[in-house]
């Protein structure tokens, strides 16, 4: 002979995903008609749509409480955490994991003319791997010139046009797939394709 058939009411008890508490008795949930347990669900930030006759006497009588504080709390992405992080003051901005070399290299190429940048100019912010998307991070941060260099997050890599200078949110965005310092003499095209994009961010 095959299962026998479970009723709506009764799958609480197999299934402990359900907020319905298992030690509720199946007779009081035969009583609530369906519609009357969406409303209660929804309805759980207010302790009093609860039925007081449940909640006396048992051990775990905190349930509407925890559901009310979480019903409180707005939820939250891994990401979102980094989008109220995102703190540039600077208006060019360098992404990257920038060593020490990198960072001197840069210096020189931006106080050189045409650029002159000073020190209060730009900055160097290194990226995390919980970033929000790329867009986002764009438009929290408030630099208005972005400069990504290396390796990047894996969440912005499908939204880069390599090498070519793009607007996204009204501000300049470039990315390099390269850090400077690991360019030799034989890569001066590449040297050239970086210097240019530079100058056209002006």
């Amino acid at each position: 002979m095959g299962t026998p058939e479970i009723p709506l009411a009764d799958l609480f008890q197999y299934d402990e995903i359900y907020w319905v508490p298992v030690d509720r008795g199946s007779n009081e949930i035969q009583l609530m008609s369906p519609t009357q347990t969406i409303d209660s669900s929804n309805q759980a930030q207010d302790s009093s749509s609860l039925p007081k006759e449940n909640m006396s006497g048992r051990e775990d009588a905190n349930i509407p409480e925890t559901i009310e504080n979480s019903f409180d709390s707005e939820p939250t992405l891994d990401g979102e955490s980094s989008q109220i992080n995102v703190s540039i003051s600077t208006p060019w901005v360098i992404i990257g994991h920038i060593s020490e070399l990198e960072k001197a290299r840069l210096t020189l190429i931006f106080s050189a003319p045409p650029m002159l940048l000073s020190a209060k100019d730009w900055s160097i912010y290194e990226p995390k791997d919980d970033e929000p998307i790329l867009s986002e991070f764009v438009k929290k941060a408030g630099a208005k010139k972005f400069i990504f260099l290396g390796q990047q997050p894996a969440v912005w890599q499908s939204d880069f046009h390599v090498t070519e200078l793009v607007s996204l949110e009204g501000k300049s965005v470039y990315f390099f797939p390269r850090l400077i310092s690991t360019l030799t003499d034989t890569e001066k095209s590449l040297k050239l394709v970086f210097w240019n994009a530079l100058k056209s961010m002006i």
